[in-house]
């Protein structure tokens, strides 16, 4: 998925429920570090790098309120198609051949992260210029590859489960080995991120994708590649999943849970769920690569967003889970359709069902490009 078109698992929700809410260390390459602690005073102008339609928009969108609550003027950038773009076009090309991204705070996925951050191209999170840092979810700070978010603070979190439209599954979709039926063979669709891909097929042969292995990996290779050579599969796709549950192409297909809610707003027949081997988890992350010309300003546009009613309103726009705290409660009190999004299992599911998804963790990136050479060559993506 390299296509702009794809936009991947971003997906606008929209409408009422955001108008509601508005009522109520060292160097690399020759590129230096910003010293910790000393980030100095703004420039001025901040250059984000973000994901498709991944914020709220408008005269009184989040980038509008920033600029006029700091001064700071905000050159917002939604050009990150997917991580094969931020690798292949942005990171590559740039940090990696000590040059300079252009930009003071880009969004990638928490696995792209963990590499940034393991060939020291990114710059320290200036902490003292973010005190709603104190507002964030523990559960999203805790990782291994940075333990404390010093040098990456989540931007929305989301849910891979399966979408499905009763009228053409003729029975309700409980697990992944429903999806697997060959009653819906050349009905299936898959998404493209194969973490979460295998992390569905690990789960089905009873491993943990939390603790995932290159053995188990290949094993869940193995299963997907007899599964694609049989026609259970359709097409794998990014957010175009959308297009093609609203089509009738796909009967039942691997969905992201923010790009559902959006399309429950025209299709409430067409179902979400968290099948019974558990679902996938995942987050996108704020990070200032090295040679970033703002990070003062980074650092103000961070705090910014992680105050709780701004929060809310990208949350209300998006459809995506906030890892801001108070979030729910803020939509609860806007009532109307935002109250609605408070109320949903699938943007706020219940404990139980959040111990049955599972972030992807354990194999390091070499063997990770190795496992996604074999997911290409099998899905064609």
């Amino acid at each position: 998925m390299t296509t702009h078109d794809l936009m991947s698992r971003r997906a606008f929700l929209g409408g009422a429920a955001a108008l509601a809410l508005g009522a109520a260390a060292c160097s690399k390459g020759g590129l230096r570090a910003a010293p910790a602690g000393n980030v100095g005073s703004s420039t001025g102008k901040l250059k984000v790098l973000n994901w498709a339609l991944y914020i709220d928009t408008g005269d009184t969108g989040t980038v509008a309120r920033f600029e006029q609550a700091t001064g700071t003027k905000v050159d917002y950038s939604e050009a990150y198609n997917d991580n094969t773009y931020g690798q292949d076009k942005v990171f590559g090309p740039t940090l990696e051949k000590g040059k300079p991204t252009g930009f003071d705070v880009i969004v990638p996925t928490y696995w792209l992260v963990a590499d940034l951050l393991s060939k020291n191209l990114l710059d320290e999170i200036p902490l003292e210029r973010i005190p709603n840092h104190a507002n964030l979810d523990p559960a999203l700070l805790g990782t291994a590859w940075d333990q404390g978010a010093r040098f990456n603070l989540p931007w929305q979190a989301g849910f891979t489960g399966i979408a499905y439209n009763p009228a053409l599954t003729r029975k309700d979709i409980k697990s992944f080995a429903d999806l697997l039926d060959p009653a819906l063979k050349g009905k299936v669709g898959m998404v493209t991120e194969m973490r979460e891909v295998l992390g569905f097929f690990m789960l089905a042969n009873g491993e943990d994708p939390s603790r995932a292995t290159v053995a188990a990996a290949d094993g869940a290779l193995d299963r997907l590649e007899a599964v694609v050579a049989s026609g259970q599969v359709k097409k794998f796709t990014g957010n175009d999943y959308v297009d093609s549950m609203k089509s009738g192409e796909f009967a039942a297909c691997l969905a992201w849970s923010g790009g559902v809610l959006g399309l429950q707003t025209e299709r409430p027949d067409i179902k979400f769920v968290f099948p019974a081997e558990g679902g996938m988890r995942w987050f996108d992350s704020m990070v200032i690569p090295k040679g970033a010309t703002n990070v003062a300003a980074a650092g103000d546009w961070m705090n910014f967003v992680y105050d709780p009613a701004n929060a809310a309103k990208i949350t209300a726009a998006v459809g995506y889970v906030s890892p801001v705290m108070g979030v729910k409660d803020v939509l609860a009190a806007a009532g109307g359709d935002a109250a609605k999004l408070a109320a949903s299992p699938v943007l706020f599911p219940d404990d139980a069902t959040r111990r049955r998804l599972y972030f992807w963790s354990g194999t390091t990136p070499a063997e990770e490009a190795t496992l996604q050479a074999r997911f290409t060559k099998i899905t064609g993506v």
